[in-house]
Parts: structure tokens; C-alpha cells; sequence
């Protein structure tokens, strides 16, 4: 197939440029610059300079390629506060539903790039696909394009696919930097006490999701991305510790690090999000290569080291 890839040199972006070039397909990269797509234009993806906020950047495209993978995010500087999620969110709906009018008029495939934060806190309760959506912070904007995405489905027939990840970790992105990055500076730390749960789920894993879902899901299904084995905050944290041979990390009350970061991202990261994997494994046939954080950790880390 030839797939247009939006957010290609993104963190999970440039995973899924890279699985679907592996197994066969030709990618269309829209990126914003030339620049930071050399390494994966040597690979075989052929780029496009676009803005998320210019559709007639990208729209274009669609007609070109036989499905389109929605996984841009716009980038914010400083503390995420509620106008830095707004700005994200914006960006997101008026892409996606743009993409989704091209991708109707086409008849082609669009995989919308979507996170568990849309399921909102639940304890130490399980989530399935059909838990209903009460969204953290992080997760709100997702909800609504969710929502919009379905209705397209049910009233126009776009054949949309939705992968919902969990906690996405790798070797860059939000990992190295606010994870790795800070634990060798002496900054880490656990927000409260860390009985929440988070669901992991390694980059490449997540991108061998996307390329399964291209040709085996189902039009109108969301599929849940996540590893075997959700883990308390602070069990993942001490994972990450111990895989580097140092002391654990002490931790930091919630309110303390909003007023550092935002209040809406704390808000989020302190949900619990205890999410199974079952329908993807069964529908896309899919299993993770890292079923758990502390074997998945291992190799990313030893990346991270060496550089």
C-alpha cells in the first residue's frame, strides 16, 4: 500500500514510517522540515513539508495514497497549561476532520492516532474498548475527534480505524525527556505515591499495531495498544531505576510539580488507566515483543547508554 504518515519524524511517527517500510509498503511523510526527515528519506520515504494548521498542505495528498495515518501532535513550549491543551487540541480536530473529509471523498483508510487518557481514571479497575470515555486532561481533545470519527463512520460510512496507546516509551520523546533525561540529572520523582496505574507500551510495538491495522481492522473499532502488564506508576518508575543500577527516586506531591509543569498534564500522569489488550490481539492479530515495561525497558535504555 502507499500510506501518507502525518507527525512522520514524531516520536511514534517516525516508528510507524520505519515498520511500514520493513514489511513492504511506500510511505508519504508529511513533515515540517527537510531537516529533522534526512534519516528517514536515506530509508525510503518519500517527504512533504505541511503545516497542521494549513490543510491545503496536506489535503492534497490524499487522493494520492491508498490510506492516510493521522499521528501529528502540535508542539508546545513551557508548562502545558489549559491554552496549551486548547492549542493542541484544535490543531488535532481541524486535521484529523480534514483528512477525514478527503479520506471520505476517496474512499480511503484513515488510522487516527488516539491515547488512553481518553477513559479517564478508573482505579485499579480494568478498561476495555467499550468503557466509557470520562477523559483526563490530556485525553479530552482525542475524545471529541473520537466521537466525531465514529459518527462519520455510523452516518457516511468513513472507514476509520482507531489505536488507542497507552504510556508510548522508546529511546526519544516524552520518555528520554521527562523520564530518562531527569533521572541522570537527580530530578526524577514520583507524583504522590504512584498507586496508579499506567499501561505501557514500547514504540515498536506500537508501530507493528499500526501496520496490522491497515490491513486487519475493522472500519468503526478502536483497538487498545498497550502491553500485558499495567503497572503502578511507582513500579514502573522502580523498573527504571533498577535497569540502570541506581537507589529508587523519592516522590513529589502532585499539587507541588502542577506548579512546575501544569496542573493538566499532573492531573493526567496521576490518573489510573489499567487498560487490556485482548481485542487487538485477537482482531489485528498483534502481541507485544515487550509484553512487560521491565523487559521492554532493557533495550531501549541500553540505546539510550550508548549514545
Amino acid at each position: 500500500m502507499k500510506v501518507l504518515i502525518t507527525g512522520a519524524t514524531g516520536f511514534v511517527g517516525a516508528a510507524i514510517v520505519q515498520e511500514l517500510l520493513v514489511v513492504g509498503h511506500e510511505v508519504v511523510g508529511l513533515v515540517r522540515s527537510l531537516d529533522k526527515a534526512a534519516a528517514l528519506i536515506r530509508q525510503g520515504m518519500v517527504p512533504h513539508v505541511g503545516e497542521m494548521k494549513e490543510p491545503a498542505t496536506y489535503v492534497p495528498l490524499v487522493p494520492t495514497v491508498d490510506a492516510v495515518i493521522q499521528a501529528a501532535q502540535l508542539s508546545v513550549a513551557g508548562r502545558f497549561t489549559h491554552k496549551s491543551k486548547n492549542h493542541i487540541n484544535q490543531a488535532d480536530e481541524a486535521m484529523t476532520l480534514a483528512l477525514a473529509e478527503a479520506c471520505l471523498q476517496g474512499q480511503k483508510r484513515l488510522i487516527y492516532t488516539s491515547g488512553c487518557f481518553n477513559y479517564g481514571d478508573h482505579g485499579a479497575a480494568w478498561i476495555e474498548e467499550q468503557t466509557p470515555a470520562t477523559p483526563s486532561p490530556l485525553g479530552e481533545g482525542h475524545a471529541r475527534v473520537v466521537a466525531r470519527l465514529l459518527a462519520l463512520h455510523q452516518t457516511q460510512g468513513l472507514d476509520v480505524v482507531i489505536l488507542s496507546p497507552g504510556f508510548v516509551y522508546g529511546p526519544s520523546g516524552l520518555f528520554k525527556t521527562s523520564f530518562y533525561d531527569t533521572l541522570r540529572n537527580g530530578q526524577l520523582r514520583v507524583f504522590g505515591k504512584g498507586q496508579n496505574y499506567w499501561s505501557p507500551i514500547q514504540v515498536n510495538d506500537l508501530a507493528r499495531a499500526f501496520a496490522l491495522a491497515l490491513e486487519r481492522g475493522q472500519a468503526g473499532q478502536v483497538y487498545n495498544i498497550v502491553d500485558d502488564a499495567p503497572v503502578p506508576l511507582r513500579e514502573l518508575i522502580d523498573s527504571l531505576t533498577a535497569a540502570q543500577g541506581v537507589k529508587p527516586v523519592g516522590s513529589i506531591p502532585p499539587w507541588l510539580i502542577g506548579l512546575l509543569i501544569g496542573a493538566p498534564l499532573v492531573d493526567s500522569l496521576t490518573s489510573s488507566f489499567r487498560v487490556r489488550n485482548d481485542k487487538a490481539k485477537q482482531a489485528l492479530g498483534w502481541q507485544p515483543q515487550y509484553p512487560t515495561f521491565a523487559e521492554g525497558i532493557k533495550p531501549v535504555l541500553q540505546v539510550l547508554n550508548a549514545r
